[in-house]
């Protein structure tokens, strides 16, 4: 991961949420309501270790590949939200997410040679998250509300090859909203995102006598950092 251009865009996201601040307007009485919110920012996923096991009853004329080591590098993130604001701190809300992340590159993990390099079918792992959330709203008599959050729901991630699985998801998430009248805020947020053991390629389960041969590749999991800027209206 390109450690200084993930920090510059951080920085540059966080100044155009500064900036904006200079023109809010006078925070609004708090009212239930229902509302709506679009984001977009910054994925920052974990790289990947993963083994490969394979059907006991196979049987190979030289050692098959042991594993693969997945660098992930920054992608992107963009989300859309349906929730409902209690007007006493208390936000829920059902969100779905799109996140993706570049690859650096595999490393296959050859039983005789080593790790060795591969070119990926696909250019990024691509995650499709549907999660229902919580959030604590900092109240106070400024137009910038801190708030903290959590969710819990299910994550569908591709592979750099195009293999699939859908496993648990859960998070958290932390930032401050910027009332910006009329019912719109703007919120600037950080979510830490991590999800069940993945397994792709062959499920395990169809390791049968005559069943396919394999490889499964499992042991990781999905873990991404996201740093987002969303436009929230309430009605």
């Amino acid at each position: 991961m390109n450690r200084v251009n993930a920090f510059s865009t951080t920085l540059f996201v966080a100044g155009i949420f500064v900036a904006t601040s200079t023109i809010a307007a006078a925070q609004e009485p708090a009212k239930d309501g229902i509302y709506l919110r679009a984001g977009a920012g910054v994925n920052f996923a974990s790289d990947w270790s993963q083994d490969y096991t394979y059907n006991p009853d196979a049987t190979f004329v030289t050692p098959p590949p042991t594993g693969q080591a997945v660098n992930n590098d920054k992608g992107l993130v963009a989300a859309f939200a349906v929730g409902f604001d209690y007007a006493d701190g208390i936000r829920t809300e059902l969100e779905y997410r799109y996140a993706t992340s570049q690859i650096d590159g595999v490393l296959i993990n050859d039983a005789v040679a080593g790790p060795t390099v591969s070119t990926p079918v696909n250019d990024d792992i691509v995650a499709h998250l549907l999660m229902t959330n919580f959030y604590f709203d900092f109240t106070n008599k400024s137009p910038l509300t801190p708030f903290i959050g959590g969710g819990v729901g299910g994550a569908f991630v591709e592979d750099e090859s195009a293999n699939r699985d859908a496993t648990l998801a859960y998070q958290g998430r932390a930032g401050v909203a910027l009332a910006m009248g009329g019912g719109f805020s703007a919120d600037l947020e950080y979510i830490y995102l991590r999800t069940n053991k993945l397994v792709f390629g062959v499920d395990e389960d169809d390791f049968v006598p005559g069943g396919p041969v394999g490889p499964s590749i499992n042991d990781e999991r999905y873990k991404a950092s996201s740093v987002m800027l969303s436009l929230r209206k309430q009605f």
